[in-house]
């Protein structure tokens, strides 16, 4: 049977902007030897499906430095230490990134992206409903086209590789899998 590795000492290696690094050392408790991890420390982020009034997928078109490619993804970001709760911090995104607002929203759950390697969980959101409220606020390091999508062009769109960031992947799954693409939240 599995068990979990006790942590034996957790060492800082390196701080980066966002990220910092720690050396952990844990024990098997198959093999009683000891191993070190190297784990990415990062602040939760969360992603957001957002369907405008009239049924249509509110996406952002943008550069992604480190695949070197441009993509369209569902909105996302962050989650300050501000934010109430995901589904606050995943509507104040949504604000910022397009422009839109108001509606109903779901919460789709919290998974670990990478658990191996990162020390964070990813949120998903989902929201109907939602109407444009005034101009997008992007950040300094953010240059972001609002692409309104119909659901049924998401096929065609991940065939393409048009969408090909995970995260906004697995956000369009949850909320197909929960109804959300159909109108329900």
């Amino acid at each position: 049977m599995t068990k979990a590795w006790p942590l034996l000492s957790s060492q800082p290696v390196a701080e980066v902007g966002l990220f910092s690094v720690t050396r952990d050392r844990a024990l098997s408790p198959r093999t009683d030897q000891e191993r070190d991890f190297y784990v990415v420390h990062m602040p939760d982020w969360l992603q957001i499906v957002a369907l405008t009034s009239q049924g249509r997928l509110i996406m952002v078109r943008q550069y992604r430095h480190a695949s070197r490619r441009i993509g369209l993804e569902v909105p996302g970001g962050l989650l300050d230490a501000t934010d109430p709760d995901p589904v606050a911090a995943a509507l104040r995104e949504l604000k910022e990134e397009t422009g839109y607002a108001g509606g109903e929203t779901r919460d789709l759950g919290s998974y670990w992206p990478q658990p191996a390697l990162l020390a964070n969980r990813v949120h998903f959101v989902a929201a109907t409903g939602m109407v444009p409220t005034g101009a997008q606020e992007q950040d300094a390091g953010e240059d972001i086209e609002v692409v309104l999508v119909a659901p049924d062009e998401l096929e065609r769109l991940l065939a393409d590789g048009e969408i090909h960031n995970a995260m906004s992947v697995m956000a369009l799954g949850l909320a197909s899998q929960a109804g959300v693409l159909s109108g329900r939240v």
